[in-house]
């Protein structure tokens, strides 16, 4: 023991730095005097393990197998999850794992588990106190109160008695397939405890009201960004269809805005689209879960508790209300931009901004904001409804268990684009009532005028102008916006 000691206390002078995983000189002897064991009991150990996993005896393990041993075992998974523990094991790619395999990976985690345990031991008396764990969480960034310190512990604390010994450290994290950081280990913490992290639509699974915060907006940013760019010739398409009060039709439309400005005229106004994405995404992230916490208070629940349906669809669409209300003036802008016919340069954005102001006053940029309001709710309604059904319709007919990504993007493909047929008049309004000049003689007197002139004079189908279009971007863009964000998990490692 007093080797142990010695190397515990070389290591602390090289730094207790938790998210840094290297902290000293560590070897297989080091975790075998750390866990109280020999070799031949630890090899007996991860048999046993290999076996509870192998159990049709088949001599490997395959994403399956693994899959099924780790349900067993209590530890959320699906086949991702899997999969990805599947790779890290298989060293010759072959698609299965022996035992010399699964050896090689728990040789591997042990020891890497070991230098980060070591890192936050810092009293360096065998186990994690758990102020010592606390101190570990807020040199990572991650500020966390009493109640979810004391879920943590308890969590990885098997025997009860406040601290974590290094075995309850290792059994905790040793199946987790990706890097042993304190932030890592603080994300599967999250999974393993189903701790309420947002839902459904309108935050991306998987961000944590501690964790990443700052890189899921990043993330979520460059996918909407990326989505948006890439679909922004359909948008403009879209929008000079929906303010023509005359018969609307889609090849001369294209051809006016090529002749106009060739293909850069196909994404006029996409820059302030891409500028909204961040700020909204923020906004509408923070508003969300401020309202969840204050309708879990107003239940006399936990905070972390589920809220329900209509919990999540009342903040969802309040915080998609908020986030739109803020950046109306800019989604304002970009549709003057998208509809300027005057002849001439097309003005910059400030010069375009600075006339609205000055020619129709600060109410301008607000033109429009209540049918864009008003469709929120029951967009957010019913995509958030047709999509639950369509996911359990999935699980009941075509999947056993939880669908997959492709399948996930489908359901979530045809209930957006259900949602936004059903609001896609108020939409039309909306980008008429943005267009047109307050001062101008024509111009709408609100939100009934506008409906009531185009029912008079371009009847039901009026409300429909540019809905191709519209319905062409949802595929694409969906499709875009999932492969880029996940692509961006990875590179700022999130996943």
């Amino acid at each position: 023991m007093e080797e142990e000691s010695n190397l515990k206390s070389e290591e602390g002078k090289e730094g207790s730095n938790p998210v840094k995983k290297g902290t000293g000189p560590v070897t297989m002897e080091h975790v075998l005097m750390a866990l109280r064991e020999n070799k031949e009991e630890r090899e007996l150990r991860i048999r046993s393990l290999f076996n509870y996993f192998d159990t049709s005896n088949a001599g490997f393990l395959d994403s399956a197998s693994i899959e099924a041993g780790l349900n067993s075992l209590q530890i959320p998974a699906d086949y991702k999850y899997a999969k990805e523990l599947l790779n890290v094991c298989d060293a010759n790619h072959d698609g299965r794992v022996d035992f010399p395999e699964f050896k090689r990976y728990m040789d591997d985690k042990e020891l890497e588990l070991y230098r980060i345990f070591q890192a936050i031991d810092i009293e360096h008396n065998g186990c994690i106190l758990p102020e010592e764990l606390f101190d570990a969480l807020l040199q990572a960034g991650i500020e966390i109160n009493d109640e979810e310190l004391a879920l943590f512990v308890e969590r990885v604390d098997k025997d009860n008695n406040g601290v974590i010994t290094f075995e309850e450290w290792r059994d905790f994290l040793l199946l987790y397939p990706h890097e042993a950081t304190i932030e890592n280990i603080y994300h599967y913490l999250e999974r393993v405890c189903l701790v309420d992290i947002g839902e459904q639509t309108v935050i991306p699974g998987g961000i944590s009201k501690h964790v990443h915060a700052t890189r899921y907006l990043i993330a979520g940013g460059v996918a909407g960004a990326t989505s948006r760019t890439a679909t922004a010739p359909l948008d403009r398409l879209k929008v000079v269809l929906q303010v023509q009060t005359t018969q609307a039709r889609l090849m001369p439309a294209v051809r006016d805005i090529w002749k106009e400005g060739g293909l850069l005229g196909f994404f006029r106004g996409n820059g302030l689209n891409v500028l909204k994405v961040a700020p909204e995404s923020a906004i509408r992230f923070y508003t969300y879960e401020m309202l969840k916490g204050f309708i879990a208070n107003a239940k006399g629940i936990e905070a972390k508790a589920d809220i329900g349906t209509a919990g999540r669809l009342f903040a969802g669409g309040l915080a998609g209300a908020v986030a739109q209300t803020s950046i109306y003036p800019m989604d304002l802008v970009k549709t003057r931009l998208q509809t300027y016919d005057k002849g001439g340069r097309v003005p910059n954005l400030g010069t375009l901004s600075r006339d609205i102001w000055v020619q129709e006053g600060p109410r301008a940029f607000y033109r429009g904001l209540f049918p864009s309001l008003l469709g929120i709710i029951p967009y957010a309604g019913i995509d958030l409804t047709v999509y639950e059904t369509l996911k359990d319709m999935s699980k009941k007919y075509i999947l056993d268990g939880e669908p997959g990504p492709l399948v996930q993007l489908g359901c979530g493909t045809i209930s957006g684009a259900l949602g936004a047929t059903c609001v896609y008049p108020l939409q039309v309004v909306r980008t008429r009532m943005q267009a047109q000049r307050c001062n101008s003689d024509t111009a709408y007197k609100g939100m009934g005028d506008a409906f009531r002139r185009t029912f008079q004079h371009e009847g039901f189908r009026g409300f429909y102008k540019g809905i191709f279009p519209n319905m062409l971007k949802v595929v694409p863009s969906a499709s875009i916006t999932y492969l880029v964000y996940e692509t961006m998990k990875k590179s700022l490692d999130l996943e």
